[in-house]
């Protein structure tokens, strides 16, 4: 399901650090359900959800102070993705982020 959240962010204090919510739209599961891409990027192109990020399944994602830290995947062929609102024209732009390799403890 995506979500957005609006508003400046909140901050909320976990074991002593700092874990603080992301801005903009997010759908997980990019590539999980029948519509779920599709859905997200028409919601993004018409302006129902900011610019966000799209996770395909198999995809974990760190931000640091709101920027993206690291990516990493269990799947080899699973993306990232950073989903803007298209140049006037309508639809997105999107760009793939590569993405680091999980790898089974020996």
């Amino acid at each position: 399901m995506s979500q957005e959240r609006s508003g400046p962010m909140r901050r909320t204090f976990v074991s002593g650090r700092r874990l603080t919510l992301l801005g903009g739209g997010f759908s997980t599961d990019d590539d999980g359900e029948p519509g779920r891409r599709s859905s997200y990027r028409a919601a993004v192109a018409t302006g129902a959800l900011s610019a966000g990020w799209a996770l395909e399944d198999g995809v974990g994602a760190l931000f640091v102070d709101g920027s993206l830290s690291d990516a990493v995947t269990r799947v080899p062929q699973a993306r990232l993705y950073r989903v803007e609102p298209g140049d006037g024209g309508g639809g997105t732009e999107e760009r793939a982020l590569p993405c680091r390799a999980l790898v089974a403890a020996q």
